[in-house]
């Protein structure tokens, strides 16, 4: 199974669209929200959750994602305060027996698992064109140049 992740996009819908034209294959796209993006249609599986500048958007706070035998819960992260640790989406993650756990809002890339639980944060393709690729259990990050 291969995820694409990313976060923080902040409207960059070029390199947003370069990097889902680049990746066509994948078995969904996970955002971690703040897309900054407005009647966007898009033409893959895609699912994100609303960040803390997503204003006007209906997408929820936090969503569980079941794919294959794996959980994979999704936030923002600033209702969790990740930017001061990560506690709080921890406790959210254990709740909902969650394998994986995609956050953004620090724009900083981070991996790591505790009790039992993947974190993520795929860090910001907006500021820094940075994603990760989840392929069969294995974590890759990347950046998406300004030519590819």
């Amino acid at each position: 199974m291969t995820l694409l992740l990313t976060s923080d996009v902040h409207g960059d819908t070029d390199r947003l669209k370069r990097l889902i034209e680049k990746y066509p294959n994948v078995d969904l796209h996970i955002d971690a929200g703040d897309l900054c993006l407005r009647n966007q249609t898009w033409h893959h599986r895609f699912a994100t959750v609303k960040g803390n500048n997503d204003f006007g958007s209906n997408e929820p706070l936090m969503r569980l994602i079941e794919i294959g035998k794996l959980k994979v819960m999704v936030a923002h992260g600033h209702i969790e305060h990740v930017k001061f640790g990560l506690d709080r989406l921890k406790l959210k993650a254990k709740a909902q027996d969650a394998d994986i756990c995609v956050f953004g809002h620090t724009h900083r890339r981070y991996l790591d698992r505790q009790e039992d639980i993947l974190f993520i944060n795929p860090g910001s393709l907006g500021t820094d064109h940075s994603y990760a690729i989840y392929e069969d259990g294995q974590v890759r990050f990347d950046r998406m140049n300004d030519g590819s």
